[in-house]
């Protein structure tokens, strides 16, 4: 029935906007407003579109603007495909049509082309455009900015030209939108193509604009014969990036208030799936919705994408919906069982998209909306008496009488609810499970799962002891600072040490010492409108669960699917982790690789990651299902690939050559013993850490008469990493490991764009700096003092300052000079200590420093810059319009 368009319909990464300075056009983040109305009568009428107009004109404070009053963040409404009425604008149509939403370029000839490429795409597919509709639309009430972007809309009306299934059908639609968007991208000046819609059953209707303006806009959402039995609202207010007409919602399935925070290793994840995705009824065009997500595009347009693929696997919404964003399950002792086996067969499949998120989807038929497990979007809902559903981010979006309103209610976090019309209700959360929950969830669990805490020994001590301590702490970059001030505290207390707000040495990449490659990494986190996580008391949501194992192809539903080792914690003992090595098919049903993470001194770095890589696919290719990379034998004659680098670079290869999910990473090495250092492991692709010499250091300050319980120094030190790690993910607003582990949740600094695009894709990068050679000298520079003629731990003064250590910013001079200043009133004072601070050039501190002003640069006409007062008065005003100042306050900051 169908066929290709092309050879590959993939998009290649160059037809994405590139960043322009330091600002990145996939730094999506919104914080936005929401809404659906419902008819659950299943009534077809214009009211609940005025409804849904005029709950998101309520919205309004959801949205935004920018520097223009009348351009707003974007702003849409989703609709059933309204027969009626395209029967009296259009004419006679076929049973069986959809109708799509179409932004084109404004230039004739282009857009001509793209009509052209269009129709012969959906040829391609057995589907016949049959019309043609130009979209009644009026611009006066728009900003000037959105009028410079402005699309033409057109709407396209399609028939199979041949007979079809619905499913069959919607199949087709789906694979030639795919084919058409690829084509379109090799059309110059075609950056304002966009498919909003193209279905059998919805029609969008969307743009920059405000949440008021869309009526205006579209005169369509006017016309009484306009109709449809449920609705959904959205209006934009983005918090870090300009809005766009193609950013707005809704999107083809979804709408999205708040933040997907672990977006881009959800996107390297189903890029590593889509080698092993199939489905019979796509066959070889599989091919054609590849990639699934693809880069440059929001956090919510990836989230529509999986759910648009998903729900042609056979699966409904809400089983969609429950997929990716689940409830917390982990540590639920309430929950019943059939749920838990659901969400624990389903963790085998794909990990959370995690963060702050309230989603709102529809099938057509009916409404689903679901709230993150931390509930940090809200969704409140009232039922009124003659069966009508209004939903909102907020009670009262819809001005309502109290006598009409016969229920009201709210999503509790993780909750779900499905509006069906046909059932003529909101089915609950409980009710939802009825139908998702399976025996057979909890049957292939049982057969299929194992738990290492099963197989594997209770046991701390480490094993295989270490030749050489000090020779090994120093080759792997180890410090007495670390030995005093993180690990003894560790192991003592049982949590990570913590120390005041900020780092005032320099970045490693302008530093005097060798620092380990760890240290290039910065954490991200939460900000704007993305709030973290209070990971103490919210114990319940919080998850350090890993799985290791192969994961399947995510189409379908079997019991191998379920065949996955589940960890407890990514932090394996040294017991753990030898269970783990000797993992045999034949008598575990699992068989684990175990790879040497070393070179010899006469190759290089380079060709020591290729060989590596190339074990790696080997050992996937003899049939294994975990690879241990070790680097146990670092010595005299083997060096220890960085262990971020060589996970890193094992993760990306085997990313690339889709072989990822065909097994589960664990890192045995000697390097890591940070909180950080667990994090980057885990963030760069690590299910499971093994820090070996961690535990021998530990081990080794327990010795003696006086020292402590070596078990429970090594446990303390464990609980450490593991609530460092949850810290961590928490000031993300992340809750399971499972969601962390490839979400790449920092930004490089100090290193080159190159070493960063093969061995950590998709990491942020703002500057350039040093790349694989500098990071061989460094490692063999480690390695020759740890295993020359008298091994010492440097005492670098890290973490306190010393003389001869670390320059720190904030030091006697700087601090005394300051303390001089303020206690004397001397401005010459306060002026030497700005001089220290500010000329860092010579202390090669910061980024900062390393600035100089353009001396020869002209300056700007004082006639062009905005007076202070017109700026407080503008801040004045729209404070107290937002209900932040009091008509006093606002008189008095105008006085001021």
């Amino acid at each position: 029935m169908v066929k290709s368009h092309n050879d590959s319909h993939a998009r290649s990464d160059d037809a994405h906007e590139k960043p322009v300075g330091l600002a990145d056009p996939t730094d999506e983040k919104s914080n936005c407003g929401v809404g659906a109305v419902v008819d659950l009568d299943g009534g077809n009428s214009h009211s609940v579109i005025e409804d849904g107009i005029d709950l998101l004109c309520n919205l309004e404070h959801r949205g935004t603007t920018g520097a223009e009053e009348a351009t707003g963040d974007g702003a849409g409404i989703m609709i059933q495909r309204p027969d009626a009425f395209f029967e009296a604008v259009v004419g006679d149509l076929p049973d069986t049509y959809a109708v799509g939403s179409i932004f084109m370029p404004q230039d004739d000839d282009v857009r001509a082309e793209l009509v052209d490429l269009f129709e012969a795409t959906l040829a391609d597919y057995d589907l016949d455009v049959f019309h043609w509709r130009n979209v009644p639309t009026d611009n006066s009430d728009l900003g000037q900015t959105a009028i410079d972007s402005e699309p033409d809309v057109r709407q396209a009306f399609v028939t199979p030209s041949e007979a079809m299934s619905d499913d069959e059908f919607d199949q087709a639609l789906l694979l030639a939108r795919r084919a058409a968007e690829a084509a379109a991208e090799e059309i110059d000046d075609a950056g304002r193509f966009y498919v909003c819609s193209l279905h059998r059953k919805t029609l969008v209707y969307k743009g920059l604009l405000k949440g008021e303006q869309l009526a205006t806009y579209y005169p369509d959402l006017t016309d009484e014969r306009l109709k449809t039995t449920l609705t959904l609202v959205h209006a934009r207010f983005s918090t870090n990036t300009l809005g766009a007409w193609h950013l707005a919602h809704p999107y083809r399935r979804i709408i999205h208030n708040g933040e997907i925070n672990t977006i881009r290793g959800n996107i390297n994840w189903m890029r590593a799936r889509e080698s092993r995705l199939e489905h019979e009824a796509f066959g070889d065009e599989m091919e054609t919705l590849k990639p699934v997500t693809e880069a440059g595009q929001s956090d919510t347009a990836s989230v529509d994408n999986a759910v648009e693929l998903l729900m042609h696997s056979d699966r409904d919404l809400p089983h969609v919906l429950r997929m990716l964003i689940p409830e917390a399950y982990e540590n639920d002792e309430l929950m019943d069982a059939d749920r838990q086996d659901f969400y624990d067969y389903h963790a085998s499949l794909v990990e959370p998209w995690d963060g702050p998120a309230l989603v709102a989807a529809t099938d057509g038929d009916k409404i689903s909306a679901v709230l993150d497990r931390n509930g940090l979007r809200p969704c409140r809902y009232d039922i009124t008496e003659d069966n009508t559903l209004i939903a909102a981010s907020e009670v009262g979006a819809i001005e309502t009488d109290p006598s009409e309103i016969k229920e009201r209610g709210r999503l509790q976090p993780g909750q779900i609810f499905v509006a069906d019309p046909e059932e003529g209700e909101v089915i609950p959360d409980a009710d939802v499970f009825d139908d998702l929950t399976d025996d057979k969830y909890g049957e292939w669990v049982d057969e299929q799962q194992e738990r290492l805490d099963n197989i594997a020994a209770d046991d701390l001590e480490p094993q295989n002891s270490v030749s050489e301590l000090r020779a090994q702490q120093a080759a792997f970059g180890y410090t007495e600072d670390q030995l005093n001030h993180l690990l003894e505290p560790m192991a003592n207390q049982g949590k990570d040490p913590v120390g005041s707000m900020g780092d005032d040495t320099p970045l490693s990449v302008l530093g005097e010492f060798n620092r380990p490659l760890f240290t290039y990494f910065k954490q991200l986190f939460a900000q704007v409108s993305n709030p973290p996580i209070d990971y103490i008391r919210e114990e319940l949501v919080t998850s350090l669960e890993s799985r290791l194992g192969k994961q399947r192809n995510l189409m379908t539903e079997s019991p191998e699917h379920a065949h996955q080792l589940v960890l407890d914690s990514p932090v394996l003992s040294d017991e753990e982790t030898a269970t783990i090595k000797d993992l045999d098919r034949d008598e575990d049903d699992f068989e684990s690789a175990t790879l040497d993470m070393t070179y010899d001194p006469e190759t290089d770095l380079e060709a020591a990651i290729e060989r590596l890589r190339d074990d790696a696919r080997a050992a996937i290719d003899d049939g294994a299902d975990i690879i241990v990379l070790s680097d146990r034998d670092t010595g005299a004659d083997r060096i220890p690939i960085p262990s971020l680098l060589a996970t890193g670079g094992v993760h990306h290869d085997l990313v690339r050559h889709g072989l990822r999910t065909d097994v589960g990473l664990v890192v045995e090495s000697g390097d890591p013993r940070e909180v950080h250092h667990l994090a980057t492991l885990v963030g760069y692709g690590a299910g499971a850490v093994n820090p070996y010499l961690a535990y021998q250091t530990i081990s080794d300050l327990c010795a003696g008469p006086d020292g402590v319980d070596e078990q429970d120094a090594i446990g303390g030190y464990v609980n450490a990493l593991e609530h460092g790690l949850l810290k961590i993910m928490a000031k993300m607003g992340i809750s399971t490991v499972e969601s962390y582990q490839g979400a790449q949740i920092f930004e490089a600094v100090g290193l080159s764009s190159d070493l960063i695009a093969e061995y950590f894709e998709g990491t942020e990068i703002r500057t350039e700096g040093i790349g694989l050679d500098v990071i061989e000298d460094d490692v063999r520079t480690r390695h020759a003092v740890g295993f020359g003629s008298d091994p010492e731990l440097e005492t670098q003064g890290e973490y306190e300052h010393r003389s001869s250590g670390i320059y720190h910013q904030w030091n006697p001079e700087t601090v005394g000079t300051l303390q001089q200043a303020v206690r004397s009133g001397d401005y010459d004072r306060y002026l030497e200590f700005a001089e220290l601070i500010n000329d860092q050039n010579e202390n090669l501190q910061t980024l900062r420093g390393l600035l100089e002003f353009d001396a020869d640069r002209e300056p700007v006409d004082i006639e062009e810059v905005q007076p202070a007062h017109e700026i407080v008065e503008q801040f004045a005003t729209a404070s107290m319009s937002l209900g932040s100042l009091s008509p006093e306050a606002h008189e008095t900051t105008r006085s001021q």
